[in-house]
């Protein structure tokens, strides 16, 4: 199972599990964009950050990734970091 934990500048950090990365970031997505089933579980409520900067680690990784601007693209996200 891969992870993906996601923080926003805000300091809000959510963390997905799924079968591997892409699938986790596919998740992300569609959360963000107010997608169900992700924002209708947990009482969750998404609101565009304030900045367009968010960061991102792998799995149990300490060290966060910054993705200066999302584009929407797990290679161009993710996979070039």
């Amino acid at each position: 199972m891969a992870a993906i934990k996601f923080r926003f500048v805000t300091e809000c950090e959510v963390t997905l599990d799924a079968e591997n990365y892409e699938q986790a970031y596919l998740k992300f997505k569609d959360m963000i964009h107010g997608d169900k089933p992700i924002s209708s579980q947990h009482d969750l409520t998404v609101f565009p950050p304030e900045q367009s900067a968010l960061y991102f680690s792998l799995d149990s990784d300490k060290e966060f990734h910054e993705v200066p601007m999302i584009k929407g693209d797990f290679k161009s996200d993710i996979l070039s970091h």
